[in-house]
């Protein structure tokens, strides 16, 4: 087969497996991931309300951010980091390519300091280095039981990606509520459900697209479209995530909850995890817990977050003493 796009070179190819190569194009992109991140944080804050209760943006504020000089160039790096993973993804199994990304959220926390001027906790430190070790020893398991070959079951596909968009969408519909750094947890980590699926659709495009004659399977017009829509849906919920909290919980809540579910639908659905063995679940499933952790502690004990305090609960007491207009206090 020819393919319309020149995919091989001399001594290499883009459908030929190369970890080491890979988790290095990867490391760059996490750099630059972070970097564009913190800049779209920058214009979408100052589009949105501080004070107001909820920060959530609405559909004119997004689509106003399309004329955001500065939000654009982070878009231009976002996107040129997500090329260079998408690289990464056509040369490695996306077990072992999508949890590298994780390096993103040191890289934010540094940029944001520098940024703000403020320095890092011991706790926030405390809180990137246990999201690091549990991804790293996530992607140890992964990487040493990740099959060499994909598959691609059509029913098995749609299914899990439909169970996914149910999962990002109860997790946005969570971020309507709470203070506005669980908010920003929530969005983001809703978006992370769709950016995750994102991956696992361009593996299988790139799998299509390597087999041959992929434009005349029904299967990759299908992979298409659920790609379109994670990166529509997932893009908009993570605005949202910019707009009611700091760059690095959205970008910790990311690089944690997406290579999650991307991991977890290579082994399940692409058949990656043929090799993988009960204690490797088990060894998996503990890390991973440890990694959400750390960014729910980041969350937490944030500068942001520290200065969003839930508001106090009103009661009754609160409004017989209040001075309101009209309101008279018999005794």
């Amino acid at each position: 087969m020819t393919h319309p796009i020149p995919l091989v070179a001399p001594g290499f190819s883009l459908f030929e497996q190369n970890i080491p190569l890979a988790i290095a194009i990867v490391v760059v992109a996490s750099f630059l991931f972070a970097g564009g991140s913190t800049i779209q944080h920058l214009a979408v804050s100052r589009t949105v309300d501080k004070g107001a209760e909820n920060r959530s943006m609405g559909l004119r504020q997004v689509l106003g951010l399309l004329k955001n000089p500065r939000w654009l160039l982070g878009l231009g790096t976002v996107a040129l980091g997500a090329s260079m993973h998408i690289v990464g993804l056509m040369l490695a199994p996306v077990t072992v390519v999508q949890p590298v990304g994780i390096l993103a959220v040191p890289w934010a926390v540094l940029l944001a300091a520098k940024i703000h001027h403020f320095r890092p906790t011991k706790v926030i430190w405390g809180a990137v280095a246990l999201t690091i070790l549990g991804i790293v020893v996530f992607t140890l398991f992964s990487a040493t039981t990740a099959a060499p070959d994909t598959e691609l079951p059509p029913t098995r596909i749609v299914v899990a990606c439909l169970i996914v968009f149910a999962c990002g969408g109860v997790l946005g519909y969570l971020g309507r509520f709470g203070s506005p750094s669980r908010r920003c947890l929530m969005w983001a980590s809703g978006g992370s459900f769709f950016y995750g699926l994102s991956s696992a659709m361009v593996k299988s495009v790139a799998e299509l697209v390597r087999i041959g004659d992929f434009l005349q399977r029904p299967l990759f017009w299908t992979v298409l479209v659920f790609l379109l829509i994670c990166y529509v849906v997932g893009g908009w919920m993570v605005q949202q995530g910019y707009a009611n909290g700091p760059a690095e919980i959205v970008v910790g809540s990311m690089t944690t909850t997406d290579p999650i579910v991307a991991v977890t639908f290579g082994l399940a659905v692409l058949g990656e995890g043929v090799r993988l063995g009960p204690l490797d679940a088990l060894g998996m499933a503990i890390s991973g817990a440890v990694a959400v952790a750390g960014v729910v502690v980041l969350s937490k004990y944030h500068p942001d977050a520290q200065r969003d305090p839930d508001p106090p609960a009103v009661t009754p007491a609160d409004l017989d003493a209040a001075d309101l207009p009209g309101h008279h206090k018999v005794d």
